[in-house]
Protein backbone atom coordinates (compact mmCIF):
# COMPACT_ATOMS: atom_id res chain seq x y z
CA UNK A 1 0.00 0.00 0.00
CA UNK A 2 2.85 2.71 0.97
CA UNK A 3 4.95 1.40 -2.09
CA UNK A 4 1.43 2.16 -4.23
CA UNK A 5 1.18 5.20 -2.56
CA UNK A 6 4.67 6.41 -3.35
CA UNK A 7 4.75 5.30 -7.04
CA UNK A 8 1.34 7.54 -7.37
CA UNK A 9 3.16 10.32 -6.17
CA UNK A 10 6.17 10.08 -8.63
CA UNK A 11 3.50 9.66 -11.00
CA UNK A 12 1.83 12.99 -10.62
CA UNK A 13 5.49 14.62 -10.55
CA UNK A 14 6.03 15.19 -13.55
CA UNK A 15 2.30 16.64 -14.25
CA UNK A 16 2.81 19.55 -11.07
CA UNK A 17 6.54 20.21 -12.44
CA UNK A 18 4.86 20.62 -16.21
CA UNK A 19 1.56 23.30 -14.16
CA UNK A 20 4.18 25.06 -12.01
CA UNK A 21 7.45 25.71 -13.96
CA UNK A 22 6.14 28.53 -16.02
CA UNK A 23 4.80 30.44 -13.58
CA UNK A 24 8.40 29.93 -11.52
CA UNK A 25 10.06 30.92 -14.50
CA UNK A 26 8.71 34.41 -14.74
CA UNK A 27 8.71 34.78 -11.09
CA UNK A 28 12.73 34.03 -10.60
CA UNK A 29 13.22 36.66 -13.29
CA UNK A 30 10.87 39.49 -12.58
CA UNK A 31 10.68 39.18 -9.09
CA UNK A 32 13.01 36.67 -6.73
CA UNK A 33 16.12 37.36 -9.18
CA UNK A 34 15.61 41.64 -8.54
CA UNK A 35 14.69 41.37 -4.62
CA UNK A 36 18.19 38.78 -4.53
CA UNK A 37 19.85 42.23 -5.80
CA UNK A 38 18.28 44.25 -4.33
CA UNK A 39 19.36 42.82 -1.32
CA UNK A 40 23.04 42.37 -2.03
CA UNK A 41 23.13 45.90 -3.08
CA UNK A 42 22.49 47.31 0.12
CA UNK A 43 25.55 45.48 1.82
CA UNK A 44 27.36 47.14 -0.52
CA UNK A 45 29.49 50.52 -0.56
CA UNK A 46 31.82 51.63 -3.88
CA UNK A 47 32.56 47.83 -4.81
CA UNK A 48 33.16 46.28 -1.24
CA UNK A 49 30.95 44.41 1.10
CA UNK A 50 30.05 46.58 4.03
CA UNK A 51 27.13 47.59 6.96
CA UNK A 52 27.99 51.09 5.82
CA UNK A 53 24.17 51.76 5.05
CA UNK A 54 22.58 49.78 8.07
CA UNK A 55 24.42 51.70 10.28
CA UNK A 56 23.69 54.92 8.95
CA UNK A 57 20.08 53.68 9.53
CA UNK A 58 20.54 52.94 12.58
CA UNK A 59 22.35 56.17 13.74
CA UNK A 60 19.87 58.00 11.67
CA UNK A 61 17.16 60.33 13.50
CA UNK A 62 15.84 61.42 10.56
CA UNK A 63 15.18 57.94 9.20
CA UNK A 64 13.58 56.89 12.64
CA UNK A 65 10.96 59.58 12.73
CA UNK A 66 10.29 58.91 8.81
CA UNK A 67 10.25 55.34 10.46
CA UNK A 68 7.53 56.23 13.05
CA UNK A 69 5.25 58.46 10.73
CA UNK A 70 5.06 55.29 8.50
CA UNK A 71 4.11 53.03 10.95
CA UNK A 72 1.51 55.84 12.66
CA UNK A 73 0.41 56.16 9.47
CA UNK A 74 -0.18 52.52 9.29
CA UNK A 75 -1.58 51.62 12.39
CA UNK A 76 -4.21 55.04 12.83
CA UNK A 77 -5.63 54.02 8.98
CA UNK A 78 -5.94 50.67 9.67
CA UNK A 79 -8.27 51.53 12.87
CA UNK A 80 -10.32 54.04 11.33
CA UNK A 81 -11.05 51.18 8.17
CA UNK A 82 -11.63 48.50 10.60
CA UNK A 83 -14.29 50.77 13.04
CA UNK A 84 -16.01 52.16 9.68
CA UNK A 85 -15.72 48.65 7.70
CA UNK A 86 -17.11 46.45 10.01
CA UNK A 87 -20.82 48.33 10.55
CA UNK A 88 -21.37 48.31 6.56
CA UNK A 89 -19.94 44.53 6.34
CA UNK A 90 -22.52 43.47 9.14
CA UNK A 91 -25.08 45.50 7.37
CA UNK A 92 -24.40 43.90 3.82
CA UNK A 93 -24.08 40.36 5.43
CA UNK A 94 -27.59 40.74 7.21
CA UNK A 95 -29.08 42.29 3.29
CA UNK A 96 -31.32 40.24 1.01
CA UNK A 97 -28.68 38.36 -1.64
CA UNK A 98 -29.81 41.12 -4.10
CA UNK A 99 -29.46 43.79 -2.04
CA UNK A 100 -26.14 42.63 -0.94
CA UNK A 101 -24.66 41.86 -4.66
CA UNK A 102 -25.53 45.46 -5.35
CA UNK A 103 -23.64 46.84 -2.24
CA UNK A 104 -20.55 44.74 -2.98
CA UNK A 105 -20.30 46.40 -6.62
CA UNK A 106 -20.17 50.02 -5.02
CA UNK A 107 -17.78 48.60 -2.72
CA UNK A 108 -15.57 46.84 -5.43
CA UNK A 109 -16.11 50.37 -7.62
CA UNK A 110 -13.53 52.01 -5.74
CA UNK A 111 -11.07 48.99 -5.26
CA UNK A 112 -10.96 48.47 -9.30
CA UNK A 113 -10.53 52.20 -10.46
CA UNK A 114 -7.26 53.56 -10.27
CA UNK A 115 -5.79 55.00 -6.96
CA UNK A 116 -4.34 58.39 -9.04
CA UNK A 117 -8.68 58.80 -10.01
CA UNK A 118 -9.61 58.45 -6.52
CA UNK A 119 -6.58 60.81 -4.97
CA UNK A 120 -7.21 63.72 -8.19
CA UNK A 121 -10.87 63.74 -6.68
CA UNK A 122 -9.61 64.32 -2.70
CA UNK A 123 -7.63 67.18 -3.90
CA UNK A 124 -10.40 68.41 -5.73
CA UNK A 125 -13.15 67.28 -2.44
CA UNK A 126 -10.74 69.08 0.13
CA UNK A 127 -9.76 71.86 -1.60
CA UNK A 128 -10.27 75.68 0.32
CA UNK A 129 -13.33 75.96 -2.68
CA UNK A 130 -13.74 71.79 -2.64
CA UNK A 131 -17.41 70.52 -1.56
CA UNK A 132 -16.39 69.73 1.90
CA UNK A 133 -15.49 73.31 2.88
CA UNK A 134 -18.74 74.37 1.13
CA UNK A 135 -20.87 72.02 3.20
CA UNK A 136 -19.03 72.74 6.17
CA UNK A 137 -19.66 76.66 5.68
CA UNK A 138 -23.09 76.10 4.67
CA UNK A 139 -23.67 74.35 8.22
CA UNK A 140 -22.27 77.14 10.05
CA UNK A 141 -19.63 74.52 11.57
CA UNK A 142 -16.87 76.86 10.44
CA UNK A 143 -16.69 80.43 10.07
CA UNK A 144 -13.40 80.35 7.12
CA UNK A 145 -12.15 77.11 5.04
CA UNK A 146 -9.95 74.83 6.44
CA UNK A 147 -6.99 73.36 5.32
CA UNK A 148 -7.71 69.86 4.29
CA UNK A 149 -5.38 69.18 1.66
CA UNK A 150 -1.62 68.81 1.12
CA UNK A 151 -1.13 68.28 4.61
CA UNK A 152 -1.33 65.08 7.43
CA UNK A 153 -4.93 65.31 7.60
CA UNK A 154 -5.38 64.99 3.65
CA UNK A 155 -3.15 61.97 3.37
CA UNK A 156 -5.28 60.09 6.27
CA UNK A 157 -8.76 60.75 4.42
CA UNK A 158 -7.42 59.85 1.30
CA UNK A 159 -5.51 56.70 2.71
CA UNK A 160 -8.65 55.68 4.64
CA UNK A 161 -11.01 55.90 1.69
CA UNK A 162 -8.14 54.11 -0.44
CA UNK A 163 -8.10 51.12 1.54
CA UNK A 164 -11.33 50.60 3.23
CA UNK A 165 -12.38 47.97 0.54
CA UNK A 166 -9.51 46.00 1.70
CA UNK A 167 -11.26 45.73 5.15
CA UNK A 168 -14.75 45.21 3.99
CA UNK A 169 -13.99 42.59 1.79
CA UNK A 170 -12.76 39.78 4.64
CA UNK A 171 -14.94 41.09 6.90
CA UNK A 172 -17.64 40.51 5.20
CA UNK A 173 -16.49 36.96 3.96
CA UNK A 174 -16.43 36.14 7.31
CA UNK A 175 -19.99 37.64 8.50
CA UNK A 176 -21.52 35.94 5.86
CA UNK A 177 -20.36 32.66 7.20
CA UNK A 178 -21.85 33.71 10.62
CA UNK A 179 -24.52 31.29 11.45
CA UNK A 180 -26.99 34.12 12.86
CA UNK A 181 -28.96 31.43 14.33
CA UNK A 182 -26.37 31.46 17.31
CA UNK A 183 -26.89 34.55 18.48
CA UNK A 184 -31.00 34.42 18.22
CA UNK A 185 -30.41 31.57 20.49
CA UNK A 186 -28.20 33.13 22.86
CA UNK A 187 -30.55 36.12 22.65
CA UNK A 188 -33.92 33.25 23.55
CA UNK A 189 -31.54 32.03 26.12
CA UNK A 190 -31.79 35.87 28.28
CA UNK A 191 -29.00 37.01 26.69
CA UNK A 192 -29.12 41.11 25.55
CA UNK A 193 -28.30 42.16 21.92
CA UNK A 194 -25.03 43.50 23.22
CA UNK A 195 -23.81 40.58 25.05
CA UNK A 196 -24.65 38.52 22.27
CA UNK A 197 -22.55 40.23 19.69
CA UNK A 198 -19.86 40.97 22.79
CA UNK A 199 -19.78 36.76 22.94
CA UNK A 200 -20.46 35.24 19.46
CA UNK A 201 -20.77 37.34 16.22
CA UNK A 202 -17.65 39.43 17.60
CA UNK A 203 -15.26 36.69 18.19
CA UNK A 204 -16.57 34.78 15.00
CA UNK A 205 -15.66 37.38 12.55
CA UNK A 206 -12.31 37.48 14.15
CA UNK A 207 -10.74 35.67 11.57
CA UNK A 208 -12.11 38.46 9.48
CA UNK A 209 -10.58 41.45 11.65
CA UNK A 210 -7.38 39.69 11.29
CA UNK A 211 -7.38 39.28 7.69
CA UNK A 212 -8.85 42.71 7.16
CA UNK A 213 -6.32 44.59 9.00
CA UNK A 214 -3.12 42.60 8.09
CA UNK A 215 -3.92 43.40 4.44
CA UNK A 216 -4.61 47.21 5.12
CA UNK A 217 -1.46 47.96 7.45
CA UNK A 218 0.93 45.83 5.34
CA UNK A 219 -0.26 47.62 2.12
CA UNK A 220 0.16 51.13 4.04
CA UNK A 221 3.39 50.31 4.81
CA UNK A 222 4.75 50.98 1.48
CA UNK A 223 2.25 53.31 0.49
CA UNK A 224 3.58 56.14 -2.35
CA UNK A 225 0.95 57.43 -4.14
CA UNK A 226 -1.48 59.10 -1.78
CA UNK A 227 0.77 60.48 0.60
CA UNK A 228 3.03 61.98 -2.14
CA UNK A 229 0.06 63.74 -4.13
CA UNK A 230 -1.59 64.35 -0.52
CA UNK A 231 0.56 65.19 1.89
CA UNK A 232 2.61 68.25 2.79
CA UNK A 233 6.86 68.63 2.36
CA UNK A 234 7.20 67.44 5.44
CA UNK A 235 4.41 64.75 6.13
CA UNK A 236 7.53 62.21 4.66
CA UNK A 237 7.16 58.36 4.25
CA UNK A 238 9.36 55.59 3.94
CA UNK A 239 8.64 54.89 0.31
CA UNK A 240 9.03 58.47 -0.49
CA UNK A 241 12.71 58.58 0.75
CA UNK A 242 13.31 55.53 -1.09
CA UNK A 243 11.75 57.18 -4.28
CA UNK A 244 13.75 60.34 -3.58
CA UNK A 245 17.14 58.45 -3.32
CA UNK A 246 16.92 56.74 -6.45
CA UNK A 247 15.14 59.04 -8.80
CA UNK A 248 17.05 62.76 -7.57
CA UNK A 249 19.74 61.88 -5.23
CA UNK A 250 21.19 58.77 -7.04
CA UNK A 251 21.98 56.81 -3.94
CA UNK A 252 21.36 53.87 -4.96
CA UNK A 253 22.82 51.45 -2.07
CA UNK A 254 21.37 53.67 0.85
CA UNK A 255 18.40 53.39 -1.34
CA UNK A 256 19.00 49.41 -1.42
CA UNK A 257 19.31 49.49 2.17
CA UNK A 258 16.16 51.18 3.67
CA UNK A 259 14.09 49.16 0.86
CA UNK A 260 15.87 46.13 2.70
CA UNK A 261 14.32 47.22 5.80
CA UNK A 262 11.03 48.08 4.36
CA UNK A 263 10.56 44.09 3.10
CA UNK A 264 12.43 42.80 5.91
CA UNK A 265 9.16 44.50 8.13
CA UNK A 266 6.58 43.53 5.35
CA UNK A 267 7.77 39.61 5.46
CA UNK A 268 8.01 39.57 8.86
CA UNK A 269 4.36 40.41 9.63
CA UNK A 270 3.71 38.30 6.94
CA UNK A 271 4.85 35.71 8.08
CA UNK A 272 3.53 35.76 11.47
CA UNK A 273 -0.29 35.86 9.74
CA UNK A 274 0.81 33.66 7.26
CA UNK A 275 -1.80 31.10 8.33
CA UNK A 276 -4.77 33.18 7.67
CA UNK A 277 -3.43 34.46 4.38
CA UNK A 278 -3.27 30.55 3.18
CA UNK A 279 -6.60 30.09 4.66
CA UNK A 280 -7.64 29.55 0.46
CA UNK A 281 -5.86 26.74 0.35
CA UNK A 282 -7.68 24.62 3.08
CA UNK A 283 -10.53 21.66 2.44
CA UNK A 284 -13.43 21.75 3.27
CA UNK A 285 -13.11 19.58 5.94
CA UNK A 286 -10.04 21.79 7.31
CA UNK A 287 -12.26 24.79 7.04
CA UNK A 288 -15.35 23.51 9.20
CA UNK A 289 -12.19 22.74 11.76
CA UNK A 290 -10.84 26.07 11.54
CA UNK A 291 -14.78 27.21 11.79
CA UNK A 292 -14.68 25.02 14.82
CA UNK A 293 -11.93 26.45 16.50
CA UNK A 294 -13.51 30.04 15.95
CA UNK A 295 -16.38 28.78 17.74
CA UNK A 296 -14.68 26.72 20.13
CA UNK A 297 -12.42 30.24 20.89
CA UNK A 298 -15.86 32.41 20.70
CA UNK A 299 -16.92 30.17 23.67
CA UNK A 300 -13.95 30.85 25.77
CA UNK A 301 -13.15 34.38 24.39
CA UNK A 302 -10.22 35.67 26.68
CA UNK A 303 -11.40 38.65 26.42
CA UNK A 304 -9.80 41.22 30.07
CA UNK A 305 -12.73 41.74 32.16
CA UNK A 306 -12.62 44.98 32.56
CA UNK A 307 -12.40 45.52 29.18
CA UNK A 308 -15.18 43.03 28.34
CA UNK A 309 -17.11 44.96 31.27
CA UNK A 310 -17.05 48.54 29.64
CA UNK A 311 -17.58 47.47 25.70
CA UNK A 312 -20.89 45.45 26.93
CA UNK A 313 -21.79 48.46 29.20
CA UNK A 314 -21.10 50.91 26.15
CA UNK A 315 -23.13 48.20 23.33
CA UNK A 316 -26.15 48.04 25.87
CA UNK A 317 -26.39 52.02 25.84
CA UNK A 318 -26.13 52.13 22.04
CA UNK A 319 -28.34 48.94 21.98
CA UNK A 320 -31.48 50.95 22.23
CA UNK A 321 -30.55 53.10 18.81
CA UNK A 322 -28.55 49.94 17.08
CA UNK A 323 -30.33 49.87 13.80
CA UNK A 324 -30.50 53.61 13.06
CA UNK A 325 -26.94 53.98 14.10
CA UNK A 326 -26.28 50.56 12.01
CA UNK A 327 -27.77 52.02 8.94
CA UNK A 328 -26.51 55.44 9.32
CA UNK A 329 -22.58 54.56 9.61
CA UNK A 330 -23.31 52.16 6.95
CA UNK A 331 -24.49 54.93 4.85
CA UNK A 332 -21.69 57.42 5.88
CA UNK A 333 -19.01 54.49 4.69
CA UNK A 334 -20.64 54.03 1.48
CA UNK A 335 -21.04 57.35 0.94
CA UNK A 336 -17.04 57.77 1.56
CA UNK A 337 -16.26 54.90 -0.80
CA UNK A 338 -18.30 57.18 -3.68
CA UNK A 339 -17.74 60.40 -3.05
CA UNK A 340 -15.06 60.53 -4.98
CA UNK A 341 -16.92 59.72 -8.60
CA UNK A 342 -19.89 62.37 -7.37
CA UNK A 343 -17.12 64.80 -8.01
CA UNK A 344 -14.78 63.33 -11.06
CA UNK A 345 -17.69 63.03 -13.23
CA UNK A 346 -19.65 66.20 -13.30
CA UNK A 347 -15.61 68.00 -14.05
CA UNK A 348 -14.52 66.41 -17.13
CA UNK A 349 -17.83 67.88 -18.78
CA UNK A 350 -17.11 71.14 -16.94
CA UNK A 351 -16.68 74.16 -19.41
CA UNK A 352 -14.36 76.16 -17.39
CA UNK A 353 -10.67 76.80 -18.99
CA UNK A 354 -9.27 75.66 -15.49
CA UNK A 355 -10.34 73.15 -12.35
CA UNK A 356 -13.66 74.61 -10.92
CA UNK A 357 -16.53 72.69 -8.27
CA UNK A 358 -19.02 73.18 -9.15
CA UNK A 359 -18.51 73.49 -12.83
CA UNK A 360 -20.05 77.01 -14.36
CA UNK A 361 -21.09 75.53 -17.34
CA UNK A 362 -21.06 71.74 -19.53
CA UNK A 363 -19.36 71.15 -22.37
CA UNK A 364 -17.39 68.20 -24.22
CA UNK A 365 -14.21 70.70 -24.37
CA UNK A 366 -11.76 68.62 -22.68
CA UNK A 367 -12.86 65.85 -24.27
CA UNK A 368 -11.82 67.27 -27.42
CA UNK A 369 -8.51 68.31 -26.12
CA UNK A 370 -7.60 64.74 -24.55
CA UNK A 371 -8.20 63.43 -28.33
CA UNK A 372 -6.94 66.19 -30.06
CA UNK A 373 -3.83 65.19 -27.83
CA UNK A 374 -1.27 62.57 -29.42
CA UNK A 375 0.73 62.04 -26.09
CA UNK A 376 -2.26 61.10 -24.34
CA UNK A 377 -3.50 58.54 -27.10
CA UNK A 378 0.38 57.51 -27.13
CA UNK A 379 0.05 56.32 -23.24
CA UNK A 380 -3.19 55.20 -23.53
CA UNK A 381 -2.49 52.94 -26.46
CA UNK A 382 1.26 51.96 -24.79
CA UNK A 383 -1.22 51.13 -21.56
CA UNK A 384 -3.63 49.35 -23.07
CA UNK A 385 -1.55 46.73 -24.92
CA UNK A 386 1.19 46.16 -22.25
CA UNK A 387 -1.72 45.68 -19.35
CA UNK A 388 -3.37 43.15 -21.86
CA UNK A 389 -0.24 40.92 -22.87
CA UNK A 390 0.85 40.83 -19.38
CA UNK A 391 -2.62 39.96 -17.90
CA UNK A 392 -3.33 36.86 -20.83
CA UNK A 393 0.66 36.26 -19.95
CA UNK A 394 -0.72 35.96 -16.27
CA UNK A 395 -3.71 34.16 -17.02
CA UNK A 396 -1.57 31.69 -18.91
CA UNK A 397 1.00 31.06 -16.20
CA UNK A 398 -1.72 31.25 -13.63
CA UNK A 399 -4.43 28.98 -14.37
CA UNK A 400 -2.04 25.86 -14.81
CA UNK A 401 -0.39 26.43 -11.31
CA UNK A 402 -3.71 27.46 -9.61
CA UNK A 403 -4.96 23.87 -10.34
CA UNK A 404 -1.46 22.16 -8.93
CA UNK A 405 -2.30 24.07 -5.77
CA UNK A 406 -6.07 22.93 -5.80
CA UNK A 407 -5.36 19.53 -7.40
CA UNK A 408 -2.61 17.92 -6.10
CA UNK A 409 -0.79 17.92 -2.28
CA UNK A 410 3.23 17.87 -2.77
CA UNK A 411 5.75 19.43 -0.80
CA UNK A 412 6.38 22.84 -0.46
CA UNK A 413 2.78 23.37 -1.81
CA UNK A 414 2.14 26.67 0.98
CA UNK A 415 4.90 27.97 0.60
CA UNK A 416 4.15 27.96 -3.53
CA UNK A 417 1.20 29.63 -2.61
CA UNK A 418 2.87 32.32 -0.38
CA UNK A 419 5.13 33.37 -3.05
CA UNK A 420 2.72 33.60 -5.54
CA UNK A 421 0.82 36.30 -3.94
CA UNK A 422 3.48 37.79 -2.31
CA UNK A 423 3.76 40.75 -4.53
CA UNK A 424 0.41 41.70 -3.62
CA UNK A 425 1.87 41.91 -0.31
CA UNK A 426 5.22 43.30 -0.40
CA UNK A 427 5.52 47.34 -1.36
CA UNK A 428 5.82 47.52 -5.46
CA UNK A 429 8.10 50.57 -5.03
CA UNK A 430 10.57 47.77 -3.56
CA UNK A 431 9.84 45.69 -5.99
CA UNK A 432 9.62 48.48 -8.43
CA UNK A 433 13.39 49.47 -7.31
CA UNK A 434 14.66 46.21 -7.22
CA UNK A 435 13.73 45.40 -10.99
CA UNK A 436 15.31 48.74 -11.53
CA UNK A 437 18.46 47.88 -9.89
CA UNK A 438 18.37 44.47 -11.70
CA UNK A 439 18.02 45.47 -15.01
CA UNK A 440 19.31 49.24 -15.57
CA UNK A 441 22.44 48.31 -17.41
CA UNK A 442 20.54 46.51 -19.83
CA UNK A 443 18.01 47.18 -22.81
CA UNK A 444 15.36 46.07 -21.16
CA UNK A 445 14.92 49.51 -19.37
CA UNK A 446 12.53 51.90 -21.37
CA UNK A 447 10.84 49.26 -23.17
CA UNK A 448 7.16 47.32 -23.67
CA UNK A 449 8.89 44.22 -22.60
CA UNK A 450 9.75 45.14 -19.10
CA UNK A 451 6.34 46.59 -18.84
CA UNK A 452 4.71 43.42 -19.71
CA UNK A 453 6.94 41.49 -17.33
CA UNK A 454 6.42 43.81 -14.74
CA UNK A 455 3.02 43.30 -14.61
CA UNK A 456 2.61 39.81 -15.59
CA UNK A 457 4.16 39.81 -12.24
CA UNK A 458 2.19 41.86 -10.15
CA UNK A 459 -1.23 40.42 -12.00
CA UNK A 460 -0.44 37.00 -11.34
CA UNK A 461 -1.39 36.95 -7.68
CA UNK A 462 -4.65 38.18 -8.45
CA UNK A 463 -5.34 35.12 -11.17
CA UNK A 464 -4.22 32.15 -8.70
CA UNK A 465 -6.23 33.83 -6.15
CA UNK A 466 -9.48 34.22 -8.05
CA UNK A 467 -8.44 30.61 -9.83
CA UNK A 468 -8.19 28.85 -6.97
CA UNK A 469 -11.29 29.80 -5.98
CA UNK A 470 -13.52 29.20 -8.84
CA UNK A 471 -11.68 25.33 -8.83
CA UNK A 472 -12.80 24.89 -5.33
CA UNK A 473 -16.40 25.23 -5.82
CA UNK A 474 -16.09 23.24 -9.09
CA UNK A 475 -18.14 20.44 -9.45
CA UNK A 476 -15.50 17.80 -9.88
CA UNK A 477 -18.05 14.94 -10.51
CA UNK A 478 -18.74 16.41 -13.93
CA UNK A 479 -15.16 16.43 -15.09
CA UNK A 480 -15.25 12.94 -14.00
CA UNK A 481 -18.43 11.92 -15.85
CA UNK A 482 -17.24 12.86 -18.69
CA UNK A 483 -14.13 10.94 -18.61
CA UNK A 484 -15.83 8.13 -17.48
CA UNK A 485 -17.86 8.01 -20.80
CA UNK A 486 -14.59 7.77 -22.68
CA UNK A 487 -13.25 11.12 -22.97
CA UNK A 488 -10.00 12.03 -22.57
CA UNK A 489 -8.75 14.12 -19.41
CA UNK A 490 -7.59 17.02 -21.75
CA UNK A 491 -11.26 16.28 -23.56
CA UNK A 492 -13.05 16.97 -20.37
CA UNK A 493 -10.48 19.70 -19.38
CA UNK A 494 -11.67 21.55 -23.00
CA UNK A 495 -15.56 21.01 -22.74
CA UNK A 496 -16.10 20.74 -19.07
CA UNK A 497 -13.40 22.29 -17.04
CA UNK A 498 -12.56 25.41 -18.71
CA UNK A 499 -16.59 26.22 -20.02
CA UNK A 500 -17.60 26.06 -16.37
CA UNK A 501 -14.68 28.29 -15.07
CA UNK A 502 -15.45 31.02 -17.58
CA UNK A 503 -16.80 33.16 -14.99
CA UNK A 504 -13.89 32.94 -12.78
CA UNK A 505 -11.18 33.24 -15.81
CA UNK A 506 -13.04 36.38 -16.46
CA UNK A 507 -12.69 37.74 -13.53
CA UNK A 508 -9.45 37.21 -13.22
CA UNK A 509 -8.77 38.70 -16.52
CA UNK A 510 -10.37 41.84 -15.43
CA UNK A 511 -8.65 41.97 -12.26
CA UNK A 512 -5.35 41.82 -14.04
CA UNK A 513 -5.97 43.81 -16.74
CA UNK A 514 -6.60 46.78 -14.21
CA UNK A 515 -3.88 45.71 -11.55
CA UNK A 516 -1.15 46.63 -14.78
CA UNK A 517 -3.34 49.40 -16.58
CA UNK A 518 -3.38 50.88 -13.04
CA UNK A 519 0.36 50.81 -11.76
CA UNK A 520 2.27 53.86 -11.55
CA UNK A 521 5.09 53.00 -9.27
CA UNK A 522 6.76 50.76 -11.87
CA UNK A 523 6.62 53.29 -14.48
CA UNK A 524 7.91 55.84 -12.64
CA UNK A 525 11.68 53.50 -12.85
CA UNK A 526 10.95 52.03 -16.09
CA UNK A 527 9.09 54.67 -18.30
CA UNK A 528 11.47 56.00 -20.81
CA UNK A 529 10.92 58.19 -24.13
CA UNK A 530 9.09 55.54 -26.28
CA UNK A 531 7.10 54.09 -23.32
CA UNK A 532 5.32 56.50 -20.91
CA UNK A 533 1.98 54.43 -19.55
CA UNK A 534 -0.83 56.57 -18.92
CA UNK A 535 -1.09 56.47 -15.17
CA UNK A 536 2.80 58.14 -15.54
CA UNK A 537 1.09 61.11 -17.56
CA UNK A 538 -1.92 61.45 -15.22
CA UNK A 539 0.86 61.38 -12.99
CA UNK A 540 2.57 64.26 -14.19
CA UNK A 541 -0.36 65.99 -15.00
CA UNK A 542 -2.07 66.07 -11.39
CA UNK A 543 1.70 67.08 -9.74
CA UNK A 544 2.29 70.11 -12.23
CA UNK A 545 -1.37 71.67 -12.76
CA UNK A 546 -4.58 69.34 -11.59
CA UNK A 547 -6.76 70.10 -14.58
CA UNK A 548 -9.76 68.47 -15.61
CA UNK A 549 -8.10 66.33 -18.45
CA UNK A 550 -7.78 63.52 -15.58
CA UNK A 551 -11.48 63.95 -14.92
CA UNK A 552 -11.97 62.52 -19.04
CA UNK A 553 -9.65 60.24 -18.07
CA UNK A 554 -11.36 58.77 -15.49
CA UNK A 555 -14.56 58.88 -17.07
CA UNK A 556 -12.77 56.92 -19.82
CA UNK A 557 -11.83 54.45 -17.32
CA UNK A 558 -15.02 54.39 -15.40
CA UNK A 559 -17.42 53.16 -18.70
CA UNK A 560 -14.31 50.77 -20.20
CA UNK A 561 -15.08 49.14 -16.43
CA UNK A 562 -18.95 49.13 -16.57
CA UNK A 563 -18.48 47.47 -20.01
CA UNK A 564 -16.17 44.80 -18.87
CA UNK A 565 -18.78 44.03 -16.02
CA UNK A 566 -21.51 43.75 -18.27
CA UNK A 567 -19.62 42.01 -20.77
CA UNK A 568 -18.95 39.08 -17.75
CA UNK A 569 -22.24 39.54 -16.11
CA UNK A 570 -23.78 38.82 -19.39
CA UNK A 571 -21.51 36.16 -20.01
CA UNK A 572 -21.93 34.43 -16.58
CA UNK A 573 -25.81 34.79 -17.57
CA UNK A 574 -25.52 32.41 -20.90
CA UNK A 575 -23.63 30.23 -18.79
CA UNK A 576 -26.12 29.64 -16.58
CA UNK A 577 -28.68 29.73 -18.64
CA UNK A 578 -27.21 27.04 -20.97
CA UNK A 579 -25.63 24.92 -18.27
CA UNK A 580 -29.68 25.37 -16.46
CA UNK A 581 -31.27 23.61 -20.21
CA UNK A 582 -28.45 21.07 -20.33
CA UNK A 583 -29.77 20.02 -16.30
CA UNK A 584 -33.63 20.00 -18.32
Amino acid sequence: MKLGWKSARHSRAPMILLLVVPALAIFAAGYLFPVAQLVLKSFRNESTWSLLHYQEIASSGVFAWVLFQTLLLAVVVTLACLILAYPLAYSISRCPPWLASLLLVLVTLPYLTSILIRTYAWTVLLSPAGLINQLLLYLGIVSEPLRLVFNKIGVYIGMIQVQLPLMVFPLYAALARFDRKLSIAAQSLGSSPADAFLRITLPSSMPGIVSGCTLVFLSCLGFYITPALLGGPNDYMIAQGITIRVLTLGEFEAAAAQATVLLAMVATVFVIFRTKVATELEDESQSSQSARKVRDLSATAHIPAPLAKGLQRALEVISSVRSPLLVLLSAFTLALLVLPFVVVIPLAFSDAAYLSFPPPGYSLRWFTKFFSNSQWLSALSFSGRTALLASLLAITIGVPIAFALVRFRFVGRVPLYLLLISPMIVPHVVMAVAFFFSFAKTPLIGTATAFVLAYTIIATPYVVVILIAGLKKFDRSLEQAAISLGGHPLTALRTVTLPLLLPSLASALVFAFITGFDDVVYGLFVSGPSATPLPIRMWDDIRLEISPQIAVVAVLFLASLAALVAVKTVASAALHHRSHRKDI
